[in-house]
């Protein structure tokens, strides 16, 4: 997702997003590892300004996601919607204001640099799917997981392991009340 700078100067443009997740490299990793399923296309649409001394870039973008139960590991799905703001200035425009400066102010804590006569817009545009993941799915609440002797699901009954043998170091804790 090249955008030309001198393009965008004379007006905004707007971009019709549909790829599919292999189009991203970390996503295309994530799949490969099978910590997510993509089972739709990434689509959206996103509006791309120069404001001032930066480039805004705005919209949305929407996708269904597989990914494993943290306790349990069955496939849970979720519908993303990932709302994108993205505020760029040039590396060049940001040193020009910043020779004298340390600080870093509220406002530029939200900037990304760019230089060259492109922005690339996929890195940034996959971060922000990326953080949009959940972080601790969960196929119900209520999610019993696996036993941790045998690996059987407990949603779907329970096993004949016998109950875990506490260490012998922490039977004096056994009947301990707070």
């Amino acid at each position: 997702m090249l955008i030309q700078i001198d393009k965008l100067k004379r007006r905004p443009r707007q971009i019709e997003l549909e790829k599919q997740a292999s189009s991203f490299p970390v996503l295309a990793e994530m799949v490969v590892a099978q910590s997510v399923t993509f089972d739709e296309s990434i689509t959206g649409s996103l509006e791309v300004s120069w404001v001032g001394d930066f480039i805004k870039v705005s919209g949305h973008l929407a996708t269904l996601v597989s990914t494993p139960c943290c306790r349990c590991l069955a496939p849970v799905s979720t519908r993303l919607d990932v709302p994108v703001l993205l505020t760029y200035m040039s590396a060049e425009e940001g040193e020009a204001t910043h020779d004298d400066e340390l600080e870093l102010h509220a406002d530029e804590m939200d900037l990304i640099y760019f230089s060259g006569p492109e922005l690339d817009l996929l890195p940034d545009v996959e971060q922000e799917i990326v953080m949009s993941l959940p972080q601790h799915p969960l196929c119900k609440a209520s999610c019993l997981g696996l036993c941790h002797s045998c690996g059987c699901n407990l949603n779907q009954g329970s096993c004949n392991c016998e109950a875990p043998i506490l260490h012998p170091g922490l039977a004096a804790l056994k009947n301990f009340k707070i």
